[in-house]
């Protein structure tokens, strides 16, 4: 997984279910998706990635146990600005 940097946060639980939402999938705390800022995080139920293509295809990498392990549309969730783009 890639390194999460100190000042990042998780993200806010999301107010609605998504039960019924195509293409969401559970997400634990400790997933990369987890520190995401454009994802609808539903901790216990199953989440939904904003950018999730029409097939259902998050743009995360999965490993076998279905952790995220990198993104090419990460984009983190900081405490403090930054120059830097994740």
């Amino acid at each position: 997984m890639q390194q999460v940097p100190a000042e990042a946060h998780q993200a806010t639980p999301y107010p609605v279910p998504l039960d019924n939402q195509p293409g969401c999938r559970s997400i634990s705390d400790d997933d990369l998706c987890a520190w995401y800022s454009h994802l609808c995080y539903r901790p216990g139920e199953v989440s939904l990635c904003q950018l999730v293509r029409e097939e259902g295809d998050w743009p995360a990498c999965f490993d076998v146990d279905g952790y995220a392990q990198s993104c090419l549309q990460l984009h983190l969730i900081l405490t403090t600005p930054s120059l830097l783009n994740c």
